[in-house]
């Protein structure tokens, strides 16, 4: 079975290395291996994470953004290497840290090719942000926005220091509205077990974990839907980033030659845009429900769930786009979905 891997980003003075060095203290994460990637010649980072965990590994020849296809890959398959020879303990999940500069969308792609996604899976990426200073950073920083909006779960860190957070969390929800947002202090810190669950759109996770993404993506399942064309539309807009975050739904199944053609331009003419796309699809023909996800002009291999969740056949897919709107999405879908459907080649 591929090793989970928790991608751990978030901007500078974050708190997110605070947190992963209290995390490795924590027993359930004693067979954890970490990778950090530092911006500089001396690795502070390294060495106080080295201090909690010996299989600490650092990545210290440049920003992960920029060197993700050669050292990450290479470090992935090293590690691979020294756990072979027993120069390393025996691991079952990685935590990957990245420099709080990073952008983490060159980290997933890496994750979600092959041969990494052999051997590794990404399970979730985990975005901390400062409930301080957050607010100011969100609007500042195109990176810190890019961090967010990519996330799985957002942790709003130094809460016992801020007081007040509704305009962090109004920014969170703009930029990201179907992550998942736990708030952290010293006296009440998120804890390991609340990070180790397989993430919804692995193929190691379970129908229990794509449920909890339709709720919190806001899904209103238990509401019956009339219009068969675009049955539910949840959008939100952060206005100085670019950044649009919207949630289709349909009734119908979808012919998945409609779908594939359909991701397909949009990943040709404005994959740079396209930051993240999670969805689980009816499709005609399909027993099963099909997962999909895609982080700009990558796609991870589709796979099916062994039953549909919350027992409802309903496509539900979330679009977290830079400057591409809801209404040009649904109108490529509308333009494919009026040609015939494509037949399949024997």
């Amino acid at each position: 079975m591929p090793i989970p891997v928790t991608l751990l980003t978030g901007f500078l003075g974050s708190g997110k290395t605070t947190l992963l060095n209290a995390w490795l203290r924590d027993p359930s994460l004693s067979d954890a291996a970490v990778i950090v990637n530092e911006f500089g010649e001396i690795g502070i980072d390294h060495a106080l994470i080295a201090a909690s965990n010996d299989n600490t590994i650092e990545l210290s020849t440049g920003c992960l953004c920029c060197m993700v296809s050669g050292d990450l890959v290479t470090t992935l398959r090293e590690l691979n290497e020294k756990l072979a020879r027993g120069d390393v303990r025996p691991f079952s999940r990685v935590f990957i840290e990245t420099t709080g500069v990073a952008d983490p969308i060159p980290v997933i792609q890496s994750l979600m090719t092959f041969p990494v996604a052999g051997r590794y899976v990404l399970n979730r990426v985990v975005t901390v942000v400062d409930a301080v200073q957050g607010e100011r950073t969100l609007r500042d920083f195109q990176e810190a926005s890019r961090q967010v909006a990519v996330a799985d779960d957002v942790i709003l860190s130094k809460t016992d220091l801020a007081s007040a957070r509704d305009g962090v969390l109004a920014q969170i929800n703009a930029l990201n509205s179907s992550a998942r947002v736990l708030e952290s202090g010293a006296a009440d810190p998120v804890l390991p077990s609340d990070l180790l669950a397989p993430g919804a759109f692995n193929p190691a996770g379970s129908v229990v974990d794509v449920e909890k993404w339709i709720a919190d993506a806001g899904f209103a399942a238990e509401t019956p839907h009339h219009d068969h064309h675009h049955a539910h539309d949840h959008k939100h807009h952060h206005h100085e980033s670019g950044f649009t975050t919207f949630t289709l739904e349909f009734d119908e199944p979808l012919a998945w030659s409609h779908v594939a053609h359909w991701l397909d331009a949009l990943v040709i003419a404005h994959g740079s845009d396209l930051l993240r796309v999670k969805g689980i699809f009816d499709i005609a023909g399909q027993p099963r429900p099909i997962v999909v996800q895609a982080v700009q002009t990558l796609f991870h291999p589709p796979f099916e769930l062994p039953r549909w969740p919350l027992g409802e056949a309903r496509s539900r897919v979330v679009f977290i786009t830079r400057n591409l709107s809801r209404d040009f999405v649904v109108e490529v879908l509308d333009t494919i979905r009026g040609r015939a459907p494509v037949a399949a080649q024997a």
